[in-house]
């Protein structure tokens, strides 16, 4: 078994696969962890384009690996819907562009629901911070983000 960790974006997944699987099995892995879709993905070791046919063994016989992953946006930018929610309740959603800024999608957040301030958005368990674009988290159509609200006391 190989430990392969992805790098990229803001959210580092680890996926563990046999050395006789493809990459084309280690961005399925991907689609299912991060829910981008595999006709999207390139993988990349070093300045090496892996291709889907090639097997995990050749690029790692040790038990770890590094790839770097790059996501090709949509074609034309389109909206895509961000599911939002609170502590397991579903709040709704949102349309945005996956190539926003988190601070956008904030913003959006804050007016929808009517959130003065104190908004923490998180995706994959990984903490957003405002000056990345949404794809820097692998936000793509029905990811879900959730938000914790901090209320100031007085």
């Amino acid at each position: 078994m190989v430990l392969i960790i992805i790098t990229g974006g803001q959210v580092t997944p680890e996926i563990e696969t046999p050395h006789s699987a493809t990459i084309l099995d280690v961005k399925r892995g991907i689609e299912e962890r991060l829910n981008v879709e595999v006709k999207r993905q390139t993988l990349w070791l070093d300045e090496i384009m892996l291709q889907d046919e090639d097997r995990v063994g050749n690029y790692f016989p040790q038990r770890y690996g590094v790839l770097r992953l790059s996501v090709t946006p949509w074609p034309g930018d389109p909206k895509c819907i961000i599911w939002v929610r609170n502590k397991n309740e579903h709040l709704g959603f949102v349309r945005i562009r996956e190539t926003v800024m988190v601070a956008d999608l904030r913003s959006k957040i804050e007016r929808r629901w009517g959130i003065l301030s104190g908004v923490t958005m998180f995706h994959l368990d990984t903490e957003m911070i405002d000056d990345r674009p949404l794809s820097a988290y692998y936000i793509t159509d029905n990811s879900v983000v959730e938000i914790k609200i901090e209320i100031e006391t007085r």
